[in-house]
């Protein structure tokens, strides 16, 4: 009997070490794993952010003549006075830009082409331009130009170059 109780106090003392150490365990991984969570950081504003509450008088490019004047010598199709959101391309994403800032899209066809990075369009390009409003930025620039009709200013890749991309594809 007296080896009963002396083997049934053991197994108890081992029973409360064991848990206290699965306790301690437990709340020192809980505090490790608070710890160790990232500090979120707010966004950063827009570079341009929203002005749909500001006076257009307070803008640099006020009017379609003052747009017209800035772009100077161009066959403009289309001025138009819009929001961000309102303007850019469906698949544009820009946190820059915000969708409440005022600006003007102009639309331009160049029949006789035109030249930009990259190359040329030789006929009836298309351009499609965004300024901001209020500093009369360039927020967007797309020049669309018909098959066929453009030249890049790259050298023209060689036999073994379209060898080599026809065998990646």
């Amino acid at each position: 009997m007296k080896s009963f109780k002396q083997a049934l106090l053991i197994v108890l003392m081992l029973s409360a070490a064991v848990g206290s150490i699965a306790l301690v365990s437990t709340t020192s991984f809980a505090i490790n794993e608070e710890q160790q969570q990232p500090e979120t950081k707010p966004p950063l504003p827009a570079k341009y952010g929203g002005n749909s509450n500001k006076s257009d008088s307070e803008f640099k490019l006020k009017t379609q003549d003052e747009v017209t004047k800035l772009l100077g010598n161009r066959k403009i199709k289309e001025i138009k006075f819009l929001m961000w959101k309102d303007a850019k391309p469906a698949t544009e994403y820009n946190l820059d830009i915000d969708g409440n800032r005022k600006v003007w899209k102009v639309t331009a066809d160049y029949v006789g082409g035109i030249d930009f990075d990259g190359g040329r369009c030789k006929s009836n390009a298309k351009l499609t331009q965004v300024l901001d409003a209020e500093t009369g930025d360039n927020l967007m620039f797309e020049v669309r130009c018909p098959k066929g009709s453009f030249e890049s200013d790259r050298p023209k890749p060689t036999a073994e170059d379209l060898r080599i991309l026809e065998n990646s594809r």
